[in-house]
């Protein structure tokens, strides 16, 4: 914890959050295992909302999913499973559409499916052994097994990619504080189609290019290549200039040598609102 970024509101927040998704997710996947399959018969099924079962039904199949949990009726069983299932999946898109480390360089969107997972995992594991017959008891702790498995796997790279995502964030934060501000001419400039996020009066993105410029002159002149986010009305142009923040190293392990930023006075496309078009109410950040 002490090498992760601390989230925005604090980490008792976000944890929370995150016990909460994992605690309705068991909940859910432990009453489909455990209350929902005793309730299935294998051998009935479903007519026009009319349940039909052969007249003489195979014992070990109408015993099939036979538990040890006590019998709990289904409209209990139904109502208990969906309330928690929408709740689980609405706290987890919650958690992850937050943005819980926005002011810290961002974190993949997936906290909320790595905790619904490790719930679940752990749902199908309590369940499991209540089952009579052991096929269906190992089959349903071997799943769970899996899913917690997948888990932690999801857990370990969602960490990883926050502490990447931070690092580049402090590389940022360096040479913003740190760095040498120069004027670069614009070689080549290619728009990604996407927008950084919503700015400006009326919530208008800004389009996120690929810019790469020329720093320096004679043999200590070199190329760099950044992505800049510019409003639309401000797009640069090939021949055009901008501001490049950067120090003494060439090479570092976050892979940001250097930052863009738009030369006040550099030149400007005057056919920009017509090449690049509003970003779109749901436009990727």
């Amino acid at each position: 914890m002490r090498s992760l970024p601390v989230p925005d509101d604090g980490w008792p927040h976000v944890l929370r959050q995150a016990v909460a998704v994992a605690v309705l997710w068991a909940i859910a996947t432990f009453g489909i295992a455990a209350a929902g399959l005793p309730q299935m018969d294998p051998q009935c099924y479903s007519d026009g909302g009319a349940q039909i079962c052969p007249l003489h039904p195979d014992p070990v199949l109408t015993h099939l999913f036979d538990a040890r949990w006590p019998a709990v009726p289904e409209p209990v069983t139904v109502t208990g499973v969906l309330v928690t299932m929408y709740l689980g999946i609405g706290l987890a898109l919650f958690l992850d559409t937050s943005e819980p480390w926005s002011e810290r360089g961002g974190a993949p969107t997936a906290a909320g499916l790595t905790a619904g997972l490790l719930g679940a995992g752990l749902g199908l594991l309590v369940a499991g052994p209540g089952f009579v017959h052991p096929l269906i008891a190992v089959g349903c702790t071997a799943l769970g097994a899996v899913l917690l498995l997948l888990g932690l796997l999801a857990l370990r790279a969602f960490l990883r990619a926050l502490r990447r995502r931070y690092a580049r964030h402090l590389r940022r934060e360096q040479l913003l504080e740190h760095g040498t501000r120069a004027v670069a001419t614009i070689a080549e400039l290619v728009w990604t189609e996407r927008y950084q996020r919503y700015s400006g009066p009326e919530g208008e993105g800004d389009p996120v290019f690929v810019v790469t410029a020329r720093l320096g002159e004679g043999s200590d002149a070199r190329t760099v290549t950044e992505e800049l986010a510019v409003p639309r009305g401000d797009a640069p142009v090939v021949g055009g200039t901008v501001i490049v923040i950067h120090d003494d190293r060439k090479v570092h392990e976050t892979g940001i040598t250097v930052l863009l930023q738009p030369d006040p006075e550099g030149l400007r496309d005057p056919e920009a609102l017509e090449k690049y078009p509003p970003a779109p109410e749901s436009s990727p950040s």
